[in-house]
């Protein structure tokens, strides 16, 4: 496996992953089964198999059930992340929206606002939820793009 490859596709996977789940709007898609972060793990595995069959200029070179796995945890990982910051930077979009769907629901929610302080404690929140979370259900993203894009080795 290389290490290269390995880390730049998870990256971009993250980026991707960490990116859509925190933007305002898109990231309630998210919330139908961590749709974003499976996508984002299938992505780095797609991307993996790019980079190594460019590198090897082999056209069976493809990460196996388990590396997927891997690649989709790390992307997981980069993602939580740049989730942190990207939902750090947009809370002012993301938290009145949440707030009137709140409040069109009935649900009882603390007024609307918290300045920095609210937004420092909500990204870090979202932050130690989004750690465990994102890289288990990217590397079941990764298992499952693995599966789909693996090829078996010619002998």
């Amino acid at each position: 496996m290389n290490t290269r490859s390995l880390l730049l596709s998870a990256l971009i996977g993250g980026a991707v992953l960490g990116t859509l789940a925190n933007l305002p709007l898109l990231n309630l898609i998210n919330c139908i089964l961590c749709v974003w972060v499976w996508l984002g793990g299938i992505f780095a595995v797609y991307l993996y198999n790019r980079y190594e069959r460019n590198r090897t200029q082999m056209t069976e070179a493809s990460a196996t059930p388990g590396q997927g796995a891997g690649i989709g945890a790390l992307a997981g990982v980069f993602g939580a992340v740049i989730g942190a910051v990207v939902y750090a930077l947009t809370s002012f979009i993301s938290n009145p929206i949440m707030y009137q769907i709140a409040r069109a629901l009935n649900i009882d929610m603390p007024s609307q606002g918290g300045g920095f302080l609210g937004v420092l404690l909500g990204t870090t929140i979202f932050f130690f939820i989004d750690i465990v979370l994102y890289p288990l259900f990217g590397a079941i993203g990764g298992l499952l793009g693995a599966g789909v894009f693996w090829k078996k080795p010619q002998a």
